[in-house]
């Protein structure tokens, strides 16, 4: 309805691109404000990417041929490990981590594939991530039957052909000048994002809702350390009715220019004498059990809004049972399976695995085959809260048909 209690509730109708594009610069500013300088925002993406992630998510090659499936597992390993990174630091299961962070702290991740000249034995391709920074915003326009919407071309029927790539991240240092964006074929880019509306041709940060809840909470922290500090400032106020005595020693500190001024602040234990004629009103602030309860419910919402539990948002266990923690895990787990089926394996594990083929096929390293090479992808592993419980379930779940061993075994 409309009336006076919807009054200042704005509610612009715009598509998903419209309405993140003027703001996906500040979101990934402060986003990474928030993950490099307060303690809960790294904790959100480590959770998440550690979860989502963790060691690595394993391929296992199902072409019905076991000496087939070994060969292919020689071969991603080997590549994985050795050759696959543009700047040749991390390997497969890094840069695998290092994208799942990108996405939850910037929304999303450019993933860039570079062929090689390669090694004997080895697949000729390496993989080179870029931060969503890349995109070329400025290009942002429509011709020939094309779209250009903030550096991503689309076709006439809006599937993507190109994007438009800075060679430098636009906040590096040291540049003299911003230098012209490059096209790049899409076949040869991945851009992976969590896909919130239809449309949505961009990512936004996972954190966003909760940034400015997230800043009040840290300036509330502050606030509860000063005045725990203010009340730790214990000290001792002299008037006395001797003129030279109060004006030589008056509450003063002498700077580095040899200047004095008056003392504004506190000091644990201080000693102040005042001017004759002045009186000390003592501040003693009341202790107030209400800053825990506000403090532990807006840790909840910042929790609850970035998709993890309490517990794993602060380490606090205090009032957690098995039936608590399994509960809330249950929940948080199926959010990281919809990440991991619906974002990252069809958005940048299965494109990644058939370029892998494909090199390798054109390499001369596997034989072409007409039902090509299926992959199932392993996930890493949930650690059981209570291993003997969790056990005996998965073995009924088995025993009853619900679970596969298949699914029993890589689980």
């Amino acid at each position: 309805m409309s009336g006076r209690r919807t009054a200042g509730w704005r509610r612009p109708n715009l598509s998903a691109n419209a309405g993140a594009k003027q703001s996906l610069a500040r979101l990934r500013g402060r986003s990474r404000e928030v993950v490099r300088n307060t303690w809960w925002g790294p904790r959100v993406v480590t959770t998440f990417r550690s979860h989502a992630v963790g060691a690595g998510i394993v391929p296992r090659c199902t072409t019905g041929n076991k000496k087939m499936n070994k060969k292919v597992a020689a071969l991603w390993r080997k590549w994985g490990r050795l050759s696959c990174d543009r700047e040749g630091q991390l390997d497969i299961n890094g840069l695998m981590g290092l994208a799942c962070g990108s996405i939850i702290e910037a929304g999303e991740v450019l993933v860039r594939f570079v062929p090689t000249g390669g090694q004997s034995g080895r697949v000729p391709l390496e993989i080179q991530l870029l931060e969503p920074d890349h995109l070329d915003e400025t290009r942002d326009r429509g011709f020939g039957g094309t779209i250009v919407d903030q550096g991503i071309e689309y076709d006439a029927v809006g599937k993507r052909i190109g994007y438009y790539l800075l060679p430098e991240h636009p906040g590096a240092t040291g540049i003299n000048g911003r230098r012209q964006s490059v096209r790049v074929a899409a076949d040869d880019v991945l851009h992976v994002y969590r896909k919130d509306r239809i449309g949505q041709g961009r990512g936004v940060p996972w954190v966003a809702p909760i940034l400015l809840k997230g800043r009040d909470v840290a300036d509330l922290e502050e606030a509860v350390v000063m005045k725990s500090r203010v009340e730790a400032c214990l000290g001792l106020v002299i008037n006395s009715n001797d003129p030279q005595r109060s004006l030589a020693s008056a509450a003063t500190e002498t700077k580095a220019d040899g200047t004095t001024r008056r003392l504004e602040t506190l000091s644990p234990a201080m000693i102040a004498y005042l001017n004759p004629g002045e009186e000390a009103s003592v501040v003693n602030p009341s202790s107030s059990l209400a800053f825990e309860s506000v403090l532990i419910n807006s840790w909840m919402t910042l929790a609850a809004g970035a998709g993890i539990t309490y517990d794993q948002l602060t380490g606090d266990l205090r009032q957690a049972n098995y039936s608590s923690l399994r509960a809330g895990k249950i929940e948080f787990r199926r959010l990281v399976e919809q990440f991991q089926w619906l974002t990252l394996v069809p958005m940048f594990l299965d494109p990644l695995w058939d370029r892998f083929i494909t090199a390798a096929i054109d390499a001369g390293l596997l034989p072409e085959r007409r039902d090509g090479y299926p992959v199932d992808w392993i996930m890493p592993s949930n650690e059981p809260i209570d291993p003997l419980k969790d056990l005996q379930a998965d073995i009924l779940a088995v025993r009853s048909g619900r679970m596969t061993w298949n699914e029993f075994v890589a689980g």
